[in-house]
């Protein structure tokens, strides 16, 4: 009987030893995890209306979704990640008109690629 109880108790503190909560705690290396396109600051400051769908694209790289629904939409996302822990997400949203031109954009990256641009112009400014 007291072989069992000392058993169980190994098990049971082997078992909590292993709990990933416990071992995440660890100095070990987390790898960074960097999904998506990077939106370039420079290179959202060029976009304007009017830039066929090609333009875009040398620009900003192939978009990470093309809804087949609504085809005149493009998404492109990116994330960084360490850990399971998002650390940095952009998006930005790009609408075409029929005729594949782009007519407008929107998402964050837009306002953290302004912020970028303003502070560039900023340090260059004497």
């Amino acid at each position: 009987m007291k072989k069992f109880v000392c058993l169980m108790a190994a098990a049971a503190l082997g078992l909590a030893a292993c709990s990933a909560e416990r071992v995440s705690h660890f100095p070990s290396y987390k790898l960074k995890v960097v999904q998506g396109n990077e939106l370039d600051a420079q290179a959202l400051g060029h976009l304007q209306a009017g830039l066929s769908r090609e333009q875009v694209q040398m620009l900003l790289g192939t978009p990470l979704l093309r809804d087949p629904f609504h085809q005149n939409r493009w998404d492109y996302v990116f994330v960084i990640s360490r850990n399971g822990v998002v650390q940095e997400n952009k998006s930005l949203t790009l609408y075409f008109d029929e005729n594949g031109l782009l007519t407008r954009a929107e998402g964050d990256a837009m306002a953290h690629a302004a912020a970028a641009n303003a502070a560039a112009a900023s340090a260059v400014a004497p």
